[in-house]
């Protein structure tokens, strides 16, 4: 036995003209009996003074909306005995309208194998009406509202003096009327020629083979990407793609997509120059010609459901592309396409042309229609976005801070509704705080500055995720018959409290990152810094100074340091980075300003060295000017654990014979401390396995015992061609190293 009926009715109240309202209808089964046999339809008709706006809410139901007919259906079984199932949409009224009410019927004929204790009960609707005021009126105090969903103007965040102050407040009904600062107005590119066909993929011709063991097969085109895959020597692919740089090609092992490195690899067959250039990160799947994500107006008879999660759409049919949209559980999209291995299908989500995994989807048809889709989809109507990235980079910094602060209001006034009831206190309804939305950033800016923008969108989404989830647990509990108490049992509040306490945190991080970033974009370095500008990323960086250590943080949340000094022609410079404390294992490069990839230097502490430090002993400085030295850990990815430490960094000037040799270490006490090593005074015939100074030429050096001691010591000017012979058409002619065997022999001093 069903009923149809309003979870909260109340009398027919008269509506002004552009005034909205919300229609819950509630469906229930109210026998001892599952329904078994055939779908349930149901139809709700709203008078046609009325405009129906986005189903809300809709469990388990799939919904339809022609006119002002409202009609829903789910699937056979769903409802079982004595459980209830929730529809919410919104109305709009087009006139004035009094008295007025919906009707809400399940739809004859309808008949399955419990038909003896079948009856269908329908109960025309009273729809819940806002106050009849046109325009919304902010007041300084929370005023309740008629409505359960409130629709609320777009917000924006206007800046404090102290954006790290929460201020207690009381729990907002409405929202302060601010505006959200939009992302820039992007301008879409040509449409393909080919748009809406399925152009086959073009098959290179090459096949390569591993020619060692244990082959990395990694996600993106880069080193330290994920790695998905390990191969032996000697396994055979086809190559699906080359990368820009000519450095790694694209395979496909059992459909999943991977990258391997050029050296270790053979061409077997065809030639490589056949293959067409892509990446994941930057170049949409099917290259620009013929892109397979993107936007799309085609739909399909075909179809897929999200039966029980959420989903991303990616820009490929593999997880090292981008995210190009969310689709949220129970939705259906037309599928346009799929892989050889069927493993990735391509679908159509609102628009979106994007890949979904297809172990997520419940292919509506049947697993045949499959084997109808075209392989490697359909292409584009157009790309998602086209904008000048600099300037993208920038804006969406100051948007991702400024919704962070606005979701901030919701998270702080569920945390007080959730902790009101953990007190004790009975559930107040219908004063729900706005649901904060997920924000997916513009693919080419997401692409150009990834190592700073993808942990930033990733968390941002999981703390509006667990917001709305803490919102949502009050809605449904409002949902529903309260007992006589009206209390909430603690296992629901603790796990809202957590959702709350987890987003909180994210939130604080986000800020973290975000308030130097967004600050640094028009403020003007100090004499302690440096404002470091590459690709149109700017970035304001601490100073180093002749002497004076600096020490600072590497982790999973920022795995990348910079540093400045100021440089003059005729320096010799030295560089030590010290690990003082946790796992990690960074490389420090040191580049001019003017030229940022033509390194003058660079030294890495691996988890061998012992002490742990490195250095670059001799920075020869050719032009004055400023200098970037960059700290990294980016090969933390094919560790065990993140990485999460602290180190020192120490520049010293070892020019001439008076050149200091301070370096880096550790007292008794395991404090950090500069230490200057005595180097004996030179005595000829006496000390000549000693080194006088580390900067020193060949030329300075009078035999090849101080050469060989300077070399251990750390100079790079004695020995240009790396051979571990210093000074060799000098001081060291004829010299072989230890490590180095003479023909047949066994190596000599």
């Amino acid at each position: 036995m069903f009923s149809v009926s309003a979870i909260s009715s109340q009398a027919s109240t008269t509506f002004v003209q552009n005034t909205s309202g919300t229609v819950t209808v509630l469906v229930a089964n109210i026998s001892a009996l599952d329904t078994v046999d055939v779908p349930i339809p149901l139809q709700i008709t709203v008078p046609s003074a009325f405009t129906v706006g986005a189903i809300t809410r809709s469990d388990n139901f799939t919904c339809v909306t022609a006119a002002n007919v409202v009609t829903c259906t789910i699937a056979a079984g769903s409802i079982l005995a004595g459980n209830t199932e929730t529809i919410i949409f919104q109305i709009t009224a087009t006139t004035v309208a009094t008295g007025v009410t919906v009707a809400a019927a399940l739809v004859a004929p309808w008949t399955d194998a419990n038909n003896a204790n079948n009856t269908r009960t329908s109960s025309a609707l009273d729809i819940v009406a806002p106050t009849a005021t046109p325009t919304r009126t902010p007041t300084p105090t929370a005023s309740p509202s008629s409505s359960p969903f409130p629709t609320f103007p777009v917000p924006t965040f206007t800046p404090t003096t102290n954006p790290f102050l929460v201020t207690p407040s009381a729990i907002p009904v409405t929202a302060t009327a601010t505006i959200i600062p939009q992302p820039p107005t992007r301008t879409p590119l040509p449409r393909p020629a080919n748009a809406g066909l399925a152009v086959p993929l073009p098959n290179t011709g090459v096949r390569v083979v591993t020619n060692r063991d244990d082959v990395n097969v990694r996600l993106v085109p880069a080193i330290g990407a994920e790695v998905v895959a390990y191969l032996p020597a000697g396994y055979d692919m086809a190559v699906e793609a080359r990368s820009a740089d000519n450095e790694w090609v694209r395979v496909d092992l059992s459909g999943q997509q991977g990258w391997v490195g050029f050296p270790v690899i053979t061409v077997i067959e065809g030639d490589l120059n056949n293959a067409p250039v892509a990446d994941p990160r930057t170049i949409p799947f099917g290259g620009w010609e013929n892109p397979r994500a993107g936007l799309t107006s085609v739909t399909s008879q075909y179809t897929g459901r999200l039966a029980n999660s959420g989903i991303r759409v990616r820009g490929g049919p593999s997880q090292g592309y981008p995210v190009l949209a969310n689709a949220p559980r129970y939705t259906v999209f037309s599928l346009l396409g799929r892989t050889a291995a069927n493993n990735w299908v391509q679908v159509n989500f609102e628009g979106t042309l994007g890949w979904v995994a297809s172990e997520f989807v419940e292919f509506q048809q049947g697993l045949g229609v499959l084997d109808l889709l075209p392989i490697g989809g359909i292409v584009a109507d157009a790309l998602p976005v086209s904008e000048p990235t600099g300037d993208a980079y920038n804006d969406t910094l100051s948007l991702l801070l400024a919704r962070t602060n606005i979701a901030q209001e919701s998270l702080d006034a569920i945390r007080a509704i959730w902790t009101q009831i953990a007190l004790g206190n009975r559930v107040e309804c219908g004063n729900y705080p706005a649901r904060p939305s997920d924000y997916n950033i513009p693919l080419p800016v997401l692409s150009a500055f990834s190592a700073t923008l993808t942990p930033l969108e990733r968390d941002f989404n999981q703390a509006m995720a667990n917001i709305r989830a803490a919102i949502d647990g009050l809605i449904d509990i409002c949902s529903r018959p309260q007992p006589a108490e009206g209390y909430v049992g603690q296992a629901v509040v603790v796990q809202a409290l957590d959702l709350v306490n987890a987003a909180d945190g994210l939130l604080a991080n986000i800020r973290a990152i975000l308030t130097p970033l967004v600050n640094d974009l028009n403020r003007v370095p100090t004499e302690d810094e440096c404002r470091f500008t590459y690709n149109n990323q700017s970035e304001i960086v601490p100073r180093l100074r002749i002497g004076q250590p600096r020490t600072a943080s590497l982790s999973t949340r920022r795995y990348v340091r910079g540093f400045c000094f100021d440089g003059g022609v005729g320096q010799t410079l030295r560089l030590e980075i010290l690990r003082t404390s946790g796992n990690i294992e960074p490389q420090v490069t040191v580049s001019p300003f003017s030229n940022p990839t033509g390194f003058l230097g660079t030294a890495r502490i691996s988890g061998q060295t012992e002490p742990p430090q490195a250095s670059i002993a001799s920075i020869t400085i050719t032009e004055t000017g400023q200098y970037i030295v960059i700290v990294s850990d980016l090969e933390w990815n094919s560790r065990t654990l993140p990485p999460d430490g602290e180190f020192a960094i120490l520049l010293s000037d070892v020019s001439g014979a008076g050149g200091s040799l301070s370096g880096l270490g550790f007292d008794a006490s395991g404090n950090l401390v500069i230490t200057t090593p005595t180097i004996a005074a030179f005595t000829p015939g006496v000390n000549t396995g000693v080194c006088p100074n580390i900067s020193y030429t060949c030329a300075q050096l009078s035999t090849c015992e101080q050469a060989r001691a300077c070399l251990a010591a750390g100079s790079t000017t004695i020995d240009g061609d790396f051979d571990g012979i210093p000074c060799e058409d000098y001081l060291c002619t004829g010299f072989i190293p230890t490590n180095t065997p003479a023909g047949g022999g066994t190596g000599n001093e």
